[in-house]
């Protein structure tokens, strides 16, 4: 795949991630924290609209970016990787903590996609090479 297309799904799977977490913020929050007072859910709210436009910006960056040069791209992807990463391990720190209620489902989606952004980004780029015994003359 190229990475230009890989640009493309993450940047816009965060955009729609970030118009979920907007418009779902209250229902995500007491999934997340059930149990919560009112006035937690509250701040919960908030600091998910907050994370909801910073992962929009994030990934319009990202798919905005998907057409600038090929070394580019890749370093982006680099970039996903590592972050997408980080993500995973302090969800996963999360949940062993019993700190808030992660589905494992969103645990192992951006553990795919780091793994996958890293791949990606660390692939060699596939080069034609002539045909043997043809002649272009």
């Amino acid at each position: 795949m190229r990475p230009q297309i890989a640009l493309r799904l993450i940047g816009g799977g965060l955009v729609l991630q970030g118009l979920l977490f907007y418009g779902f913020a209250t229902p995500l929050t007491i999934q997340i924290f059930p149990g919560a007072s009112d006035e937690a859910v509250h701040v919960g709210m908030i600091m998910r609209r907050g994370l909801a436009a910073m992962s929009f910006l994030a990934g319009l960056v990202i798919f905005l970016v998907r057409d600038d040069g090929y070394r580019t791209t890749k370093r982006v992807l680099f970039g996903c990787g590592i972050g997408f990463a980080a993500i995973t391990l302090s969800l996963i720190k999360i949940l062993a903590e019993q700190a808030a209620v992660i589905p494992l489902p969103a645990i192992a989606l951006y553990g795919f996609v780091a793994v996958y952004a890293l791949y990606i980004s660390v692939r060699k780029q596939k080069t034609a090479q002539p045909l043997i015994g043809s002649t272009l003359e």
